[in-house]
């Protein structure tokens, strides 16, 4: 039966794709189990870190600092992903995002959003405002939660991420999915970073020269599955109970299939800066499966 339930969504899917931005991948809402239990009622609250970063920007670095002691103290609630500037990494959602939340603020490096969620008239911080923001964020009670389940086959990944809800919410709501990779490394500008504390005696970052020949990025935006701000969540599903699964289709050619992994997260939609939060985000290594947590 698990066979025969596999091979009608692959059919429904091929029938039923809606092209994202890249026009080869695709994504169906069919409902199927994929392995994963049904809806609990009560979910682990997590955070996106969202940090806006590139190669060449001298001051990462110390953004590179606090991200990871962030996420070594919250290892079961810190989601990070970064997402590169003016370098090999770039992709469309950089400036998708810079449009969407800077509220007409020039860039900074590193900047970054905690969970996209606004604070005092802002949703993008310094810095020295994660730490802050991340703590308030990560209390939240958690009205949703997000199960995964993927698999590899050749060069094309396949996801079916489970939408799930413990009450009633009003609004509109979206998936967003992004693949990530780490340990990504090139030759050239475009890839070695930037390090403006070389010479700072006593920093993490001193004496590794600058730029850091080779260095290896990690968490590294490279594709959005979905629509870049999220695929609409149908009203029906949001209740107690309530479960939404989307499945996607992505190449992963180009990519080492061993660094590759998938974050979906559920955002609340709005026409403001001020009326939009991520509401859950999930992680998994892509060709395992995330049960609800």
């Amino acid at each position: 039966m698990k066979h025969l339930s596999l091979i009608i969504s692959l059919a429904f899917m091929a029938l039923t794709s809606c092209k994202k931005d890249d026009s080869s991948e695709s994504y169906s809402a069919i409902p199927t189990n994929n392995g994963t239990s049904s809806v609990p009622a009560i979910f682990t609250q997590k955070v996106l870190l969202e940090t806006f970063t590139g190669a060449g920007q001298p001051q990462c670095p110390d953004g590179f600092i606090k991200i990871d002691n962030l996420v070594s103290i919250n290892s079961t609630k810190a989601i990070p992903v970064y997402i590169h500037y003016n370098d090999a990494m770039e992709i469309a959602q950089y400036t998708t995002l810079q449009s969407t939340f800077a509220n007409g603020m020039a860039p900074q490096f590193p900047s970054g959003m905690i969970n996209r969620t606004p604070s005092l008239g802002m949703v993008i911080f310094n810095r020295t405002q994660w730490q802050s923001n991340f703590d308030v964020a990560k209390v939240k009670p958690a009205k949703c939660g997000i199960a995964i389940s993927t698999s590899i086959s050749g060069t094309i990944a396949s996801v079916a991420v489970h939408s799930g809800f413990n009450e009633a919410l009003s609004g509109s709501y979206n998936l967003t999915v992004y693949l990530l990779e780490n340990n990504v490394s090139g030759l050239g500008l475009n890839f070695d970073q930037r390090n403006s504390y070389n010479t700072v005696t006593g920093h993490s970052y001193f004496g590794l020269g600058d730029p850091i020949m080779g260095f290896k990025h990690n968490y590294v935006l490279r594709k959005v599955s979905s629509s870049a701000l999220g695929d609409a969540i149908e009203s029906s599903y949001i209740k107690v109970g309530g479960e939404d699964i989307k499945n996607y289709s992505i190449p992963i050619n180009g990519f080492n299939s061993n660094e590759l992994y998938v974050v979906a997260f559920i955002s609340k939609t709005g026409t403001t800066i001020t009326d939009r939060e991520i509401m859950n985000v999930q992680r998994v290594k892509l060709g395992s499966t995330q049960n609800w947590d």
